[in-house]
């Protein structure tokens, strides 16, 4: 028995199914080993609060003024 992994070009150590950690996660994710997914970029956008130049980070807003938006909503 083999203890690398099947696919060709890769000596990584078995896993499971004859493959290594990488190549089985790929196999159970996309349903093939092969296939490789970029990983997906954040879009940076500006603070939607007027006048505010910092990079948004929650709903649209900068950490400070979605705190702002959070405690001054009316519910």
């Amino acid at each position: 028995m083999n203890n690398e992994c099947t696919i060709e070009n890769c000596t990584k150590p078995v896993k499971a199914r004859e493959l290594c950690s990488m190549h089985h996660q790929r196999l159970m994710r996309h349903g093939d080993p092969l296939t490789i997914r970029p990983r997906r970029t954040k879009i940076v956008t500006n603070c939607k609060w007027i006048n505010c130049t910092k990079s948004a980070s929650t709903k649209g807003y900068c950490s400070k003024h979605y705190y702002i938006h959070r405690v001054t909503r009316t519910v």
